[in-house]
């Protein structure tokens, strides 16, 4: 009996710590979720599921529309001035940048938001914001001042880096290889052309050599607002940049050295004469 009480007591102890350790996990789990999902959520509120990512997007050569660094400007009749309630409306007749939260200034109705619109849109809006105010009909028309709109290079070309806004919407990537200042480095048979998008991005390799040789045009790109153009380097290039980051490190060492000495000399230039005798004496003169 009482080996028999014991194999039936001891389980017991086993058993409520397990059930102890369940309860508690099904305790922390909503919480682990909990978090897990907030943080998702955060992420997810700063993706997007189509287009290059920002808030106004279109195709600028078929059809001008208003995006972030572009400027506004509309064409009033002057006798519209001379209306009572009408004077200020010379404001709107000089360029406008577009403000970071994409709206414009019109005067007798304040901030309005134009993001995204195109000319036809923006001058339609203004126009009904202001009989709305002034009870009164005013014919306008818009005009956007592209100053925001570019393409991007990137690889072996100056400053590393660029954004190059489109003064020019008739851009092909002759055009732009022709003007874009590359290095020594850069491979113009693999110029690499990108339309990005969130979904389906599209690259495509050029031989922009093969272009200048032959005449052959059939690859001679359009390039359009938000392009990405990347030059790759040559495969003696790989090798030179390769090398170039591998002695970065003791390049910025040697240059702390040299400039350290090179402080070190001029102040023994300014302090000491030829006879090693001090130029300038103060309180304490030392000598090396």
């Amino acid at each position: 009996m009482g080996s028999a009480a014991r194999q039936t007591g001891n389980p017991e102890p086993a058993r409520t710590q397990g059930l102890f350790r369940w309860l508690a996990l099904a305790a922390l789990a909503p919480l682990l979720i909990g978090c897990t999902t907030v943080e998702d959520q955060r992420i997810r509120q700063y993706l997007h599921e189509k287009g290059f990512g920002t808030r106004a997007e279109g195709v600028a050569s078929a059809e001008n529309y208003v995006m972030g660094g572009d400027q506004v400007q509309f064409i009033i009749d002057p006798n519209v001035y001379l209306q009572p309630g009408f004077e200020q409306l010379y404001i709107l007749s000089a360029p406008q940048p577009v403000q970071i939260d994409g709206t414009i200034f019109v005067p007798y109705v304040g901030p309005v938001f134009v993001l995204g619109l195109k000319e036809q849109e923006l001058a339609s809006l203004v126009a009904l914001q202001l009989e709305a105010i002034r009870s009164h009909p005013v014919q306008l028309q818009a005009r956007i001042v592209s100053t925001g709109k570019g393409f991007y290079m990137f690889g072996e070309v100056d400053r590393s880096a660029r954004f190059i806004p489109m003064t020019n919407g008739d851009l092909t990537l002759l055009d732009v290889m022709a003007r874009a200042p590359v290095t020594d480095l850069a491979n113009m048979g693999r110029i690499k052309v990108i339309k990005p998008d969130a979904q389906n991005p599209l690259a495509m390799v050029v031989n922009v050599r093969e272009i200048v040789e032959t005449g052959y045009t059939t690859f001679n790109l359009r390039i359009e607002n938000q392009d990405i153009i990347y030059v790759p380097p040559t495969f003696f290039g790989h090798i030179s940049r390769f090398l170039e980051k591998l002695l970065q490190p003791i390049a910025a060492v040697s240059q702390v050295a040299f400039g350290a000495s090179f402080a070190r000399s001029s102040i023994d230039y300014l302090l000491y004469d030829e006879a090693d005798s001090l130029l300038f004496r103060g309180r304490g003169q030392r000598r090396f």
